[in-house]
């Protein structure tokens, strides 16, 4: 079964309660790719930032975690972007996470940063294998903690693994802790995690959370 009809299960029944523990083990599958290059660091390579000027990826986001959304011929959506931008915002408050994206195709006259071709970017240009774009979470330290993570509009999964990224847990992990705390009605069952949300986004959890879970081919 592709991923592809995982999906189509999870738009199907997100997190109901007649199909919990059917899509949480669908979830754990989609989700298992994250963790495939935490012992690739990008810190290294070469980036043209919007202004012209070459630096590395470590130089401009030094100590940061960054949600890095990385494109080549296809570029985000109006809904993509609209839901990038709101995911912004809740983390306006957060100093030590940064969103940027990342253009790899071959314009080099775009105004955006772009990877430079060469041999700083080898190694990350071999694993990207980009179809549509998609967003990577990289550590503090440079490592790749999500590939191909979380979508912006993932409701609240997204946010918990940028979170956890800021203590350098890598996104599979923060995912499968995020479904088993919770129930077959769609609420935590993790105090922890009731810690997390409230403090997060400033309110309790609804009694039925809004969640989702989608993959990048």
């Amino acid at each position: 079964m592709k991923k592809s009809t995982y999906l189509l299960i999870l738009a199907l029944c997100v997190f109901t309660s007649s199909c919990t523990m059917m899509v949480k083990g669908f979830a754990k599958l989609l989700v298992k790719d994250y963790n495939d290059y935490t012992s690739t660091h990008i810190s290294d390579i070469q980036i043209v930032n919007q202004n012209g000027k070459s630096e590395t990826f470590g130089n401009l986001y030094p100590q940061k975690t960054v949600y890095l959304y990385v494109w080549g011929n296809k570029k985000l959506s109006e809904q993509q972007e609209k839901s990038y931008l709101l995911l912004k915002e809740r983390f306006a408050k957060y100093p030590d996470v940064v969103f940027a994206t990342l253009y790899v195709g071959s314009d080099t006259t775009l105004n955006t940063n772009r990877l430079v071709n060469n041999a700083s970017s080898a190694e990350f240009r071999e694993i990207l294998k980009l179809g549509d774009p998609a967003p990577f979470i990289i550590g503090k330290d440079g490592a790749i903690l999500a590939y191909k993570g979380p979508k912006p509009d993932d409701k609240i999964i997204v946010d918990y693994v940028i979170c956890q990224a800021m203590k350098g847990e890598d996104g599979t992990k923060s995912v499968k802790r995020f479904i088993r705390g919770v129930n077959g009605n769609s609420q935590f069952k993790s105090d922890k995690l009731i810690e997390w949300y409230t403090g997060h986004y400033g309110k309790a959890p609804a009694n039925k959370l809004p969640m989702s879970l989608s993959s990048t081919n």
